[in-house]
C-alpha cells in the first residue's frame, strides 16, 4: 500500500502540469454561437467564402484561475449518425480570465458542396487547455 501511495504522489508531482491542464479542461465550456445569414442553416453555423462548412461558438473560462489559450473539437453528423467531417479550432487570446469569455470558430473543410444540406447535428467539446502563459 505504501509503495502504490508514494508512486501516485511521485506522479502528481511529476505530471503536476498535464494534471492541472485536464482539470482545468473540466472547467472550460462551449457555448453555440450565432450567425444569421443563412435562413436554412442551424443557428451558429455558416459557409464561408471558400464554401467550407462553419461552427461559430464561445468558451467560457469557468476556473477560478486565469488560462491559456483553449482548444476545441468538433464532428458534424448525417441524418444517420455517421461523422462527415471534424475540424478543431483554438481561441486566438493568449489567457482568459476567470468567468472570460473567447470566440472559436471550427472551420470543417471537408464539409462543402453537397455535404453541407447533409449536416444534422453537430458535437463540439473542449479538448485542451493551456495552464496561463
Amino acid at each position: 500500500m505504501k509503495a502504490v501511495l508514494a508512486w501516485s504522489m511521485v506522479g502528481t508531482l511529476m505530471l503536476g502540469g498535464a494534471a492541472l491542464a485536464a482539470d482545468l479542461k473540466d472547467e472550460v465550456k462551449f457555448e453555440m454561437g450565432s450567425a444569421g445569414a443563412h435562413a436554412d442553416m442551424a443557428p451558429g453555423t455558416y459557409v464561408c467564402a471558400a464554401g467550407h462548412f462553419h461552427v461559430k461558438g464561445t468558451v467560457q473560462n469557468l476556473a477560478a484561475e486565469p488560462v491559456g489559450p483553449v482548444k476545441v473539437a468538433g464532428k458534424v453528423f448525417d441524418a444517420e449518425g455517421k461523422v462527415i467531417g471534424t475540424a478543431t479550432a483554438t481561441t486566438r487570446r493568449p489567457s482568459l480570465n476567470p468567468n472570460d469569455k473567447a470566440d472559436v470558430d471550427l472551420e470543417f473543410l471537408t464539409v462543402t458542396g453537397p455535404l453541407i444540406k447533409q449536416v444534422k447535428n453537430q458535437e463540439i467539446s473542449v479538448v485542451a487547455v493551456s495552464p496561463k502563459p
